[in-house]
């Protein structure tokens, strides 16, 4: 029978790691590894796991058994990768929220408007989550998968999210995070330069990310906001550096329509 939680055995791993490692090393090393597996997990063994997330074999098969066991990956038996786990989509159906369902017609809109694929994010536990994903007929793969926590400062959407909260929250973001790490040559690793980006998304209302995630991914997004003013989440689009350079202002106007669409759809 799945579970909606964590074992004893993960329990028990996080409160050792709460008293004795720095940083919670394994807390840390269980977030990458789904990271990883969203990303790229079929084509990733054992082996390369512990290496990406720095460990040693044995401790990475610790980690994956106790991740399988409780259903948040699946061993793929044929080409020995991984891929994430039923009860990630549990958690996620069980977890919806207001904000999700008030707002997905407007991201599918934007799918079909952009003909590329559209995001919804939230902050949850201090990071970006992907909250939603659609994709226009027949469009390959590009961007992240929905369920996706992490690399705020380094997408548009977690940049739009940063930006809402304040320089006191990114200054909290940037030391829990002993830096920021780079993704590609092109993420952003300079607080100064951060704040900077963040400063001009707050007074713009639009955040974007060049390259500085993946390779030829380009996303634009706007902060989405309820009654209060305050920013709920954020809405955007994934496209490839070609295509930003050819229909950048076109792709720009259809996220500010839909971020002021979905803002309405929540007041």
């Amino acid at each position: 029978m799945e579970s909606n939680h964590f074992s004893r055995d993960t329990v028990d791993l996080l409160a050792r790691e709460s008293q004795n490692g720095p940083k919670f090393k394994s807390v840390r090393r269980i977030f990458r590894i789904m990271d990883l597996v969203s990303e790229r997990g079929e084509d990733l063994t054992a082996k390369q796991l512990a290496r990406e997330i720095g460990t040693s074999l044995s401790s990475c098969y610790y980690l994956l058994n106790i991740l399988a066991d409780e259903g948040y990956i699946e061993k793929l038996p044929r080409c020995g990768g991984y891929r994430i786990g039923r009860t990630v989509s549990l958690l996620h159906d069980s977890t919806r929220s207001d904000f999700d369902t008030k707002i997905e017609s407007v991201v599918e809109e934007l799918a079909h408007r952009s003909h590329r694929h559209a995001y919804a994010a939230v902050l949850s536990d201090g990071e970006m989550a992907v909250a939603q994903v659609k994709a226009p007929p027949r469009s390959p793969p590009l961007g992240v998968v929905e369920g996706f926590h992490g690399a705020s400062h380094a997408l548009a959407l977690g940049k739009v999210l940063l930006a809402g909260m304040g320089s006191e929250y990114v200054d909290g973001y940037i030391d829990g995070h002993g830096g920021l790490e780079a993704f590609t040559p092109k993420t952003i690793i300079r607080p100064a330069m951060l704040h900077a980006q963040l400063n001009k998304a707050r007074m713009v209302g639009l955040a974007t990310d060049f390259e500085e995630f993946a390779p030829n991914l380009c996303c634009v997004a706007a902060p989405v906001g309820g009654e209060d003013g305050k920013v709920d989440g954020a809405i955007g689009i994934s496209t490839t550096a070609r295509h930003i350079r050819d229909e950048g202002k076109r792709l720009v106007g259809l996220v500010q329509w839909a971020a002021k669409e979905a803002s309405e759809l929540l007041k």
